[in-house]
This record gives structure tokens, C-alpha cells and sequence, in this order.
């Protein structure tokens, strides 16, 4: 193991650690502002939610256009009747 690597090791475990301690410490606090964040939070992930089915929508009517295009002859198809079937043979 390189030496910046286990610095970088040490650092991570330490930020852990602080973090974990700080979280106990002001566990009052840290629920005030995630009550506070959380309304932002769901109306923003709910704008995330509306702008992906819209995306999913149009995509879908997109490729609804472009398929009923390829499907669509190029020259029509004559259709005989029966009795022009006869005339001819």
C-alpha cells in the first residue's frame, strides 16, 4: 500500500468517525433540518418524476409517428376482384 494511499485510508476513517460522533452530538438539529429538507425534497423529486414521463411520452408518440411511416406503402396495392381475377387467365 503507497503512503498517499493509506493517508487517503486514515483521512476516510477519521471523517467517519467525527462524522458519526457529531451526528449523536446534535441528532436534535440534524432532524430539524431534515423535517425542513424534506418538502423540497419531494416536490423536487416529484418535478424529476413528471419530467421523465414526459420525456417517456413524447419519445413513445415519436416513435409511434416513425413506425406508422415505415409501415406505410410506398405505392398502394391493387386488389382485384374476382371476376377481373377470371379475365385474365
Amino acid at each position: 500500500m503507497s503512503k498517499g494511499t493509506m493517508i487517503a485510508f486514515l483521512a476516510g476513517a477519521v471523517a467517519v468517525i467525527v462524522g458519526i460522533v457529531l451526528l449523536v452530538v446534535w441528532w436534535g438539529d440534524f432532524l430539524v433540518v431534515l423535517k425542513g429538507a424534506l418538502g423540497p425534497m419531494l416536490a423536487l423529486g416529484g418535478l424529476l418524476v413528471i419530467a421523465i414521463a414526459w420525456s417517456e411520452y413524447q419519445a413513445a408518440k415519436e416513435m409511434e409517428r416513425l413506425t406508422a411511416q415505415t409501415q406505410q406503402p410506398s405505392q398502394p396495392a391493387q386488389t382485384q376482384t374476382s371476376s377481373e381475377q377470371t379475365q385474365q387467365q
